[in-house]
């Protein structure tokens, strides 16, 4: 038996004006001119391409609004400390920053978790701010200090200007770097991978510097934070040495709060941001002179056009891309 057919009848409504549309491609954007049957005389849209003065004008406005947010993320020195203002009025000494670079948007190289703590009284750093003539840095790195914000928003140069001056005050700044490379998150997850190399940071420099962690505050830009195994699993030996020989007993774990845009609203915070890209930056410089026809140095191993480009056209590196990563899996 044949199999049955089907057709479909309709009729179109009456169109009040008989129009034929062309797509133009000499006007901005995707506009139409159409044409009367009638009188066969083109007629196009009133508001068709923007002049000079116009696209000015719409230039300075983006720009102005750029500036704005720039200036509402950057704060004044004594802002970025209100964070660990406050929590040194709550009994905590070492108010502990951390932040991470090379996470979700990159396609290559490590992710770096650095995390920052001011080993001296935060009312002493303030001190400093304020030119007493009794301060360990010197006025010159104070004001590089105070340009201190979220990594982002500062130059490549200020960025290691802040990072070198960091580094010749090891009294003043406890400083701690965590690394997760492409093969750990490839094996885990970028969140984990990222969670772990945060718990690692922090505690390395708790450790290394043996804070009590009755005045200790530690703060990580996001909206997660890392659980501290190893410091729990200390806490707990110590609780066991306490009930044996009969002692007091130590505090809780210290806490650790996640913060968003806390790099550039949180002092500490905002300084590991710029440790953490500056280290990071140095090892993709590494691996740009390494692999120089990739790009590295330009994009970061961010997944940039240019650098997944190079990716089809060069193949993915075993151990400094991401394999697991959509943009570089297979190739």
């Amino acid at each position: 038996m044949p199999a049955a057919r089907f057709f479909l009848s309709f009729t179109l409504p009456a169109i009040s004006a008989a129009y034929v549309f062309n797509l133009s491609s000499s006007y901005a954007g995707t506009s139409f001119r159409r044409r009367d049957i009638n009188t066969n005389q083109y007629q196009y849209p009133t508001t068709q391409r923007l002049s000079s003065t116009q696209l000015s004008l719409g230039k300075r406005v983006s720009i102005q609004q750029v500036k704005s947010r720039q200036k509402i993320k950057q704060q004044s020195l004594k802002s970025l400390l209100d964070v660990e203002n406050d929590l040194c009025a709550r009994g905590y000494r070492y108010i502990i920053g951390a932040d991470d670079t090379g996470g979700a948007g990159c396609i290559a190289g490590p992710i770096v978790v650095a995390s920052c703590c001011l080993l001296k009284p935060l009312p002493w750093f303030l001190h400093i701010e304020n030119e007493s003539t009794d301060h360990i840095v010197s006025q010159s790195a104070m004001e590089t200090l105070s340009k201190v914000n979220d990594c982002k928003i500062l130059t490549r140069d200020l960025r290691q200007d802040i990072f070198d001056t960091v580094k010749q005050y090891p009294d003043v700044f406890a400083v701690s770097i965590a690394q997760r490379s492409p093969q750990q998150v490839d094996e885990m997850n970028i969140s984990r991978a990222t969670q772990e190399a945060f718990a690692e940071s922090i505690e390395t420099l708790v450790d290394q510097y043996e804070l009590p962690f009755g005045e200790i505050y530690a703060i990580v830009d996001g909206k997660l934070s890392p659980k501290l195994y190893s410091s729990q699993r200390k806490q707990y030996h110590l609780l066991d040495e306490c009930e044996k020989f009969d002692l007091p007993k130590i505090s809780e774990i210290f806490p650790v709060r996640p913060y968003v845009n806390g790099d550039a609203l949180v002092y500490t915070v905002a300084l590991s941001s710029i440790i953490a890209r500056v280290v990071r930056d140095a090892i993709m410089n590494d691996l740009h002179h390494q692999h120089p026809l990739y790009g590295f140095a330009e994009h970061a191993g961010f997944g940039r056009r240019d650098h997944i480009e190079a990716i089809h056209r060069l193949g993915a590196i075993e151990g400094v891309h991401r394999m697991s990563f959509k943009q570089v899996k297979g190739r």
